[in-house]
């Protein structure tokens, strides 16, 4: 028996720092497995340096991209691919990069080599790998079918970051008009309207109402700039404490699909991936039951993982998902009708996959169609907005001549 130092972390997330007796390395890690231990690094030392071990290995936690996840996922697939057993396409992969995915790699196959399994490895290795990835690893290992598994995860991570760049590419013309909008407004509010002001001075006559609010809004800008950036800052300062906060996530996600427009995405985004993500997990070989979990979990709206978790209590107790879900009222009713076609042919993966394809040329059209409409209606506020301080200011101008004149 040898005493190996061991960093682990327990599962309620806290970390843990000790020793352990065990035959070899792998045992230590088995050994740690039993106890509810998820072992982060183990090694073999004096009980004198055990402290400086393990204080070294919580320094050398992985922190990946999801691009890094989605470049390992493929190069393993691919090595896997070309009739390579696991621990020799960790090590091929090691060999050849020396970034993070080459520790990345190494430390995976020291974990492999003692016995633990690839999906139980990469969840000890980065929490970037998570439950949802790690158990289509996992059934993927025990069908036989590692490869495949490997590619459809491939597929399905890029398919996601897809998702999300549409819809973040959408907002980015919104936004800029917005902001350009608003510093040509203070621009003008700050500089322009109060030169020109000081040509009404001199005439003696009173502004009318608008141009006084308007010299009113520069008076309080450049004369209380100061506060309202502390009123900003302490503003940003509240979101950010409260932005985790039950209440607030509660009403943000509300806002997220009953909102007209934005609602249009959340719903066309979440039943692609509903569709993308049970689909992988069936054809995976994971169960109905725990596949149906496993979706819950990969949803980040708790509104709409309320309502799953509903049909997924309906379908343990023997109702079908179409059925399920209809009376969730989390899916539309021709996303039902998909379902229900699947169950009735018994090719619910086959039929899924597909209308995964058909949702990801919805939810582009959603994007651009709401896009579209927004950019106008923003286009409209700026106009109104910067043409009534383009009119405050010919207005001074024609104010000050028709005084001249007289």
């Amino acid at each position: 028996m040898s005493a190996f130092v061991y960093h682990a972390m327990a599962a309620d997330g806290s970390s843990k720092t000790g020793s352990i007796e065990a035959v070899d390395r792998g045992d230590a890690v088995r050994q740690l497995a039993r106890r509810g231990l998820q072992a982060r690094s183990v090694q073999a030392q004096g009980a004198e340096k055990a402290k400086k071990v393990a204080a070294a290995a919580a320094e050398t936690t992985l922190h990946l991209t999801k691009a890094d996840v989605i470049r390992f996922t493929e190069d393993m697939g691919d090595l896997l691919g070309s009739g390579l057993q696991v621990e020799q396409a960790l090590q091929a992969m090691e060999n050849r990069s020396a970034s993070k995915l080459g520790r990345l790699a190494k430390h995976v196959r020291e974990l492999v080599r003692d016995g633990v399994p690839l999906s139980a490895a990469l969840r000890q290795a980065s929490p970037m790998f998570d439950e949802l990835y790690c158990n289509m690893i996992a059934a993927g290992e025990n069908s036989g079918a590692l490869d495949d598994i490997m590619d459809r995860q491939a597929r399905h991570l890029r398919l996601m970051e897809e998702i999300h760049s549409k819809v973040v590419g959408a907002l980015i013309y919104p936004a800029f008009l917005i902001s350009s909008g608003a510093a040509l407004s203070i621009v003008m509010v700050t500089y322009l309207l109060p030169k020109l002001a000081t040509l009404l001075s001199g005439t003696g006559k009173e502004p009318p109402l608008m141009i006084r609010a308007s010299l009113a809004l520069s008076e309080i800008l450049r004369n209380y700039w100061w506060a309202i950036l502390i009123f900003l800052g302490l503003l940003v300062m509240i979101l950010f404490v409260v932005r985790k906060t039950p209440a607030f996530v509660s009403w943000w996600h509300r806002l997220m699909i009953t909102l007209p427009g934005i609602k249009d995405i959340t719903q066309a985004r979440f039943e692609l991936q509903y569709f993308e993500t049970l689909g992988s997990l069936l054809r995976g070989g994971v169960p109905l039951l725990p596949a149906l979990e496993l979706v819950r979990r990969a949803v980040t709206n708790i509104h709409l993982k309320h309502g799953l978790a509903k049909a997924e209590a309906m379908v343990q107790e023997g109702a079908s998902l179409s059925h399920a879900m209809l009376k969730a009222a989390v899916l539309d009713p021709q996303a039902v009708d998909v379902i229900r076609i699947g169950e009735d042919t018994g090719h619910l993966a086959v039929v899924l996959g597909k209308a995964a394809t058909r949702k990801d040329t919805q939810l582009t059209r959603t994007i651009e169609r709401v896009t579209a409409l927004i950019q106008p209606i923003l286009l409209l506020l700026m106009a109104v907005l910067v043409g009534g301080l383009v009119w405050a200011m010919v207005n001074i101008v024609f104010s000050t001549l028709s005084q001249l004149r007289h």
